[in-house]
């Protein structure tokens, strides 16, 4: 399947120079794996006196060293490095899913110019690995669809406009259950819809490695003072903040950088992992793909969600094909955090959510 993708760049500018980094930071990033030049210049094809004048090249363009050489060729970031690819990370990580919503939205509108069968299936969902994973899965299966990242409030909205055919949300297990879907509850009540379950996971408090603060809960962020990067309004995680802060009586506005806003998960976890904050809430996941620790607070179900009338809609139908699939359970069970246990399971809003009745 032919499809438009979009991918940001980092370039450095100076005078009459213009230096795409992509190679660089791809060279950069397997030093700091391997600590060795030789050996990173091997898994990317290069030579090694090429990879030293590559890195040489860009030295003198930025006026700073990027590695420090050892005995026997091993090589270490320096500062400057090290920071060049955390903002490779944080760059990813925040405009990814934009840039996806992006791509896919131009390829809705080229596919109504050059393609005779347009059908889609339009999902609006927040930003998890498991929803990506369901996409990669789709698209092995030639199953057409289009993923638009969005804000748990705005997808369950745009559903009820027929804006899309499913639209994900997620829900804690246990007490704050019911006051999270109080706030989807006047886009859903009346509503005939069926939810299926996608995965299970843990949320909780990503800080650096070690836990310097000595934070255990929310009621800790004001009194250590810790830097706190925070989720958009209108997604379900930010919500899930809100209520845990009102059950600790803790005020919003004596937290340090709450107004920090990031768009995912994993922007959340490359922002502290970059030393720019030191703490966020966040999913498990996020927190082993920087190198984080975790803080487990609740597990949430997330979902999707379509309406009883689509049930037997064949993208939908395949689309929960694949949720049932084995291949795709065991998927979900291998992202860190991630359950798998009602994974596929359909029900009845007001069966799957009784609060809702």
């Amino acid at each position: 399947m032919k499809r438009i993708s979009i991918a940001p760049q980092l370039r450095f500018r100076h005078d009459q120079s213009d230096v795409p980094l992509d190679k660089l930071l791809a060279l950069l990033a397997e030093v700091d794996i391997h600590g060795n030049l030789q050996a990173a210049s091997q898994v990317l094809g290069l030579s090694y006196r090429g990879a030293w004048g590559h890195v040489k090249e860009a030295e003198a363009v930025m006026g700073a060293p990027l590695l420090t050489m050892a005995r026997g060729r091993g090589a270490v970031l320096t500062p400057l490095a090290q920071r060049l690819l955390w903002g490779q990370k944080r760059l990813a990580a925040r405009l990814g899913p934009l840039l996806e919503t992006m791509a896919s939205e131009l390829q809705h509108e080229l596919d109504d110019l050059i393609v005779h069968d347009t059908r889609q299936l339009r999902i609006f969902a927040s930003h998890g690995l498991a929803v990506a994973a369901l996409a990669e899965f789709a698209a092995r299966a030639g199953l057409p669809l289009d993923v638009s990242y969005r804000g748990s409030l705005e997808a369950v909205a745009a559903l009820g406009k027929s804006e899309c055919e499913m639209a994900s949300f997620h829900v804690p297990v246990g007490p704050l259950a019911e006051p999270v879907l109080a706030h989807y509850a006047p886009l859903l009540k009346g509503k005939a819809y069926r939810v299926a379950d996608v995965a299970s996971r843990r949320l909780g408090l990503l800080v650096a490695r070690g836990n310097p603060l000595g934070i255990g809960s929310v009621s800790d962020l004001a009194r250590v003072g810790a830097r706190f990067a925070n989720r958009e309004r209108g997604s379900g995680t930010r919500i899930i903040f809100e209520l845990l802060l009102a059950q600790a009586g803790e005020d919003p506005a004596d937290i340090h950088g709450t107004e920090n806003i990031e768009l995912t998960h994993a922007a959340v976890a490359a922002y502290i992992a970059s030393g720019r904050a030191d703490a966020g809430l966040a999913i498990e996941a996020a927190a082993a793909q920087f190198g984080l620790d975790f803080l487990p607070v609740l597990t949430e179900r997330y979902c999707l969600m379509f309406p009883e009338s689509a049930a037997g809609h064949p993208l939908i139908r395949g689309l929960l094909d694949i949720l049932q699939s084995r291949e795709y359970k065991e998927a979900v069970h291998a992202i860190p955090g991630y359950g798998d246990g009602e994974t596929g399971r359909v029900t009845p809003l007001s069966e799957a959510f009784p609060a809702l009745k």
